[in-house]
């Protein structure tokens, strides 16, 4: 189970993450890659956070995989 403590840090929860890069990726970008390094240059360093916001997007369908690191919005 994982806990992540939101009082703590609120920015660095996996629902304000995952708003910041569907944002992205509807306005700017398309790539799986490109969107990896823009979470890594302008949000944070933590890439498992990165990885469980992208899991949430796509799960709750605002994201799918098209072909292999490319990204559509649903």
């Amino acid at each position: 189970m994982i806990v992540i403590n939101y009082d703590l840090s609120p920015q660095k929860s996996i629902f304000y993450v995952s708003a910041l890069l569907y944002d992205y990726i509807v306005n700017r970008c398309r790539d799986f890659e490109e969107t990896r390094k823009y979470y890594l240059t302008n949000i944070d360093k933590n890439e498992l956070i990165f990885y469980y916001s992208m899991d949430w997007l796509f799960l709750t369908g605002k994201i799918k995989m098209i072909e292999e690191g490319k990204i559509i919005c649903a």
